[in-house]
């Protein structure tokens, strides 16, 4: 179920019992409420929508259950105003942050998950954690005890999950594009001249595609891209196919793959129904063997200090995309690098400038601005952590036993 269905559920008139705890119930919006507060404050949490509402409403359960026990202990005495100011805190600075996002604000109020609502949710947040506090401190459990063996015996069983940094790689790169001799080009000129003459004299042009297109896997049905959306195709086609009027022939199109004629036969919303006719490039090796030189000779200025990585990227990088942030591509996972980026990467360090190498999109240079490998973070550097980890654990389970003794005083029923 997605966010914006819970916040209908919690809004709608649909209201039923999902929980009874002694007399009380506890109500589906309740549970979705505090769904939406979860997700909202931590969204990367793992489950599905189902598992998570089983976890509220236990939760809540739980809460009932020590506020009715606490009811009947006269020595748990709860600091409403000390809680209060800490709410009015957390509420600020949960706020502060929805100021950035107006439409999110709206969607909460709308259904019905207004400013006080949390504030009651959280509320009764603070007041359960400050009532088991005071029931572990009654019963002698001041801080759960964590053994030194205990910290380094979970730190050896997961430490290549739990201590893993991944690697990455700050960089920037300079990209140069291989093109075809003058007299390839002059070559696939000629062959577009002669299609677009035959269209002019009413040449159809799935026959044409048919017969002259180098795409092999349209070529058969007339060149034939079917329906087709922003983002299917590359982003230069895109800037020419989601303009051009119905029932007419693009002029040619360049792109990665050669040049292209196209033709929009139908238009609706925003997807339009083409066919296209290619005319591939062929590149030599000698092609590809100029733009090496080109990108080694530039390499070996930037490394001389006659130019900086920078100023090489603005002038000669043919990616529109980085060329005027000097190369920069970003800070990225080593992991999720592919090929040939992520073994060029692992042949430099930080500061350095890869030599020459191809992919599909070209020739590249790359530079690592920072670079980090891997690494396994030491005892002695999870310690702490692993400590407060395994001590919230304990509390944990305390919670469990103080639960499950109020729930032999009072009836629970659960109805999901």
């Amino acid at each position: 179920m997605t966010l914006l269905l819970a916040l209908a559920l919690v809004g709608g008139s649909a209201d039923r019992v999902v929980g009874v705890v002694d007399a009380n119930p506890i109500l589906s919006s309740e549970v979705e409420a505090m769904v939406i507060l979860a997700k909202l404050e931590a969204p990367l949490l793992e489950g599905t929508e189902d598992s998570l509402r089983l976890v509220v409403l236990d939760r809540l359960i739980a809460q009932k259950l020590i506020f009715k026990k606490a009811a009947l202990d006269s020595a748990i005495e709860i600091d409403r105003e000390d809680i209060a100011k800490g709410v009015d805190r957390r509420l600020e600075a949960f706020y502060a942050q929805l100021d950035s996002f107006p439409e999110t604000r709206a969607e909460l109020e709308e259904a019905g998950l207004t400013r006080d609502r949390l504030r009651k949710l959280l509320m009764n947040q603070g007041r359960f954690q400050a009532i088991i506090q005071q029931m572990f401190t009654a019963q002698g459990k001041i801080q759960p005890y964590v053994s030194p063996n205990e910290v380094r015996k979970f730190y050896e069983q997961n430490k290549d999950s739990i201590a893993v940094v991944p690697g990455y790689i700050r960089m920037a790169h300079i990209a140069f594009s291989i093109r075809p001799s003058a007299a390839e080009q002059a070559r696939i000129e000629r062959k577009i001249m002669e299609v677009l003459d035959i269209i002019s004299r009413g040449g159809d042009f799935d026959i044409l595609a048919e017969s002259f297109s180098e795409d092999t896997r349209t070529r058969s049905r007339g060149g034939s891209l079917g329906w087709v959306k922003r983002g299917d195709l590359l982003p230069e086609i895109d800037s020419v196919l989601f303009f051009l009027p119905v029932g007419r022939v693009s002029s040619p199109v360049p792109s990665r793959q050669g040049y292209h004629l196209f033709l929009v036969e139908a238009r609706s919303g925003d997807k339009v129904y083409a066919r296209h006719i290619l005319f591939k490039q062929h590149i030599t090796r000698r092609d590809t063997l100029l733009v090496l030189e080109l990108a080694d000779k530039i390499r070996e200025e930037i490394l001389s200090g006659e130019l900086s990585f920078e100023e090489a990227a603005r002038t000669y990088s043919e990616d529109l995309t980085t060329s005027e942030q000097g190369g920069f591509i970003g800070e990225v996972p080593l992991a999720a690098l592919t090929l040939p980026f992520d073994s060029v990467a692992a042949t430099i360090d930080s500061g350095q400038v890869s030599k020459p190498f191809i992919s599909e999109m070209g020739v590249h240079l790359l530079y690592a601005e920072d670079k980090r490998d891997e690494r396994i973070l030491s005892f002695d550097e999870m310690q702490v952590e692993i400590r407060n980890y395994l001590a919230a654990l304990k509390q944990e389970e305390w919670l469990e036993d103080l639960v499950a003794e109020a729930q032999e005083e009072f009836y629970v029923e659960k109805r999901f």
